[in-house]
C-alpha cells in the first residue's frame, strides 16, 4: 500500500503545473482512503460544524425555486441561481426580484450557466454558455455590460489576475483539457486565454459533457476545483496555478479509465447507467473546505454519501445519512441527491434541503415548512 500511495503522489505531481510560485509552495497531495459506508451509517455534522442560521425563502408564484444550484451572500442580500433564473432575497428570506432568460437579444442571457459575486463593487457576473458571454449586472438586477468571452464553459471563477474556467470534458480547443486560464483585469480591458490545464483523452469529449454547479469552491486560500471521474480535488491559486490537493482513493471501487473509453458510449446517460449498475464510486463534489475539515459528497450505485476529513488528525468519517443539531433537536435525514452543500467564503458554508415531506419527513414541523415551499438554507461554519 505504501508503494501504491507513493506512485499516486508522483503521478499527480507530474500532472500538475510546473514552476509553482510561493502561493502554492505549501500545497501537497493528500490521499484519502474512502471506504463505502453502510446504508444505515449516520454522519453527525454537528461534531464538526455549528449550524447558526436558517433562511426560509419566501414562497410565492414569482419566487418558487425548483432546485437551488448556487447561493451567494453579501451583507443582508442573498442571490440564488435556480435553474436558468437568478433570484434576489433579503437575508431574512423576503423575496425581492427575479431575473429570467430572454431570447438572446441585447442584454439578455439564454443559458445561465454560472453566477459570480463581486461584493466590493455591488455587482454580479452571469456567465451564459450559449452566447459564451459574461453579463455584468448590479444588485438591482439591471444589465450593465455584455462581454463576449468566446469560450463555451460550464463554470467560471474570478481570480486576482484573471479568470479560470472549466469546459468539463467539452472540446473547447484542439488541446483537450478540463481547465483554462484567462489573463485580464476586468471586462473593460477584456480577458485573453493564457494556458490550459489537466489534459484528457479526446474520446471523452464525445459523451462526458458533465454539467454540474459546483466545479469551484472557495478554500482557506485560493479555490478548489473538482471535475468528475478522476476523484481529485485541485487547488487553484489566485495566480492561476493548479495543483492536485486531495485524491479520494476508492480502492477497488474506483472507476477506471478503461471503463470510460472504448465502450461505444453515446451520451453521459450511458456512462451513468453502466456505473450505477456496478459497485463503483464516483462523482466527488459539493466540496466545502475550512481550516481543519474537508467535506465532500460522492455517489455509489446512484446513491449519495457524504464524508468529512479531519486534515489535522488524518481521520475520515462518512455516512449515508446526515444528522445535525437545530434548536436543540437532533435532525436525522437520509441524504438525497437534492440535498447539497456549498461555500460562501470567509469560513462560511451552506446546506440546502428541499422542503418536501419525502425528504424532511416529520421535521417539516420543526422548520415550519410544507410541500411546495422553497428549499430551506442552513448556514454553518466549523467548530
Amino acid at each position: 500500500m505504501k508503494i501504491k500511495l507513493q506512485v499516486l503522489a508522483l503521478f499527480f505531481l507530474f500532472l500538475s503545473c510546473s514552476s509553482p510560485s510561493n502561493h502554492a509552495e505549501n500545497v501537497s497531495l493528500n490521499i484519502i482512503s474512502q471506504d463505502l459506508p453502510s446504508q444505515a451509517s449516520i454522519l453527525n455534522l454537528s461534531e464538526f460544524y455549528t449550524f447558526d442560521r436558517l433562511i426560509k425563502l419566501q414562497s410565492n408564484d414569482s419566487s418558487i425555486i425548483d432546485y437551488i444550484n448556487k447561493v451567494l451572500v453579501d451583507d443582508d442580500l442573498v442571490f440564488i441561481k435556480g435553474g436558468s433564473s437568478l433570484f434576489k432575497f433579503k437575508l431574512n428570506g423576503d423575496f425581492q426580484k427575479k431575473l429570467s432568460k430572454g431570447i438572446g437579444g441585447p442584454d439578455e442571457y439564454v443559458n445561465l450557466t454560472d453566477v459570480l459575486i463581486l461584493p466590493e463593487q455591488d455587482r454580479l457576473w452571469l456567465y451564459d454558455s450559449n452566447q459564451r458571454s459574461i453579463f455584468q449586472i448590479n444588485y438591482d438586477l439591471e444589465m450593465e455590460v455584455d462581454y463576449s468571452l468566446n469560450y463555451p464553459l460550464f463554470g467560471v471563477e474570478k481570480l486576482e489576475k484573471g479568470l479560470i474556467g472549466t469546459s468539463g470534458y467539452l472540446e473547447v480547443l484542439d488541446k483537450f483539457s478540463s481547465l483554462y486560464s484567462f489573463v485580464g483585469e476586468n471586462l473593460a480591458t477584456g480577458f485573453a486565454l493564457s494556458k490550459n490545464h489537466l489534459k484528457f483523452n479526446p474520446e471523452k469529449a464525445r459523451y462526458l459533457h458533465v454539467y454540474r454547479h459546483d466545479f469551484f469552491s472557495k478554500g482557506p486560500v485560493g479555490y478548489n476545483f473538482v471535475n468528475s471521474f478522476n476523484d481529485t480535488i485541485y487547488y487553484v491559486s489566485e495566480n492561476m496555478e493548479v495543483l492536485p490537493k486531495y485524491y479520494v482513493d476508492f480502492g477497488s471501487n474506483k472507476v477506471n479509465e478503461n471503463e470510460l473509453i472504448g465502450r461505444d458510449y453515446s451520451s453521459i446517460v450511458d456512462v451513468f447507467q453502466y456505473i450505477n449498475s456496478s459497485d463503483k464510486s464516483y462523482n466527488v463534489g459539493n466540496v466545502v473546505e475550512f481550516e481543519r475539515y474537508l467535506l465532500y459528497k460522492f455517489f455509489n450505485q446512484g446513491l449519495p454519501f457524504v464524508s468529512v476529513y479531519d486534515k489535522s488528525e488524518k481521520i475520515l468519517k462518512s455516512g449515508r445519512k446526515i444528522s445535525f443539531d437545530y434548536l436543540g433537536q437532533d435532525v436525522v435525514l437520509e441524504l438525497d441527491e437534492e440535498i447539497s452543500f456549498g461555500t460562501l467564503g470567509n469560513n462560511r458554508a451552506y446546506l440546502v434541503i428541499p422542503s418536501e415531506a419525502s425528504i424532511l419527513r416529520e421535521y417539516q414541523v420543526l422548520f415550519q415548512v410544507k410541500d411546495g415551499d422553497n428549499p430551506i438554507i442552513l448556514f454553518f461554519d466549523e467548530k
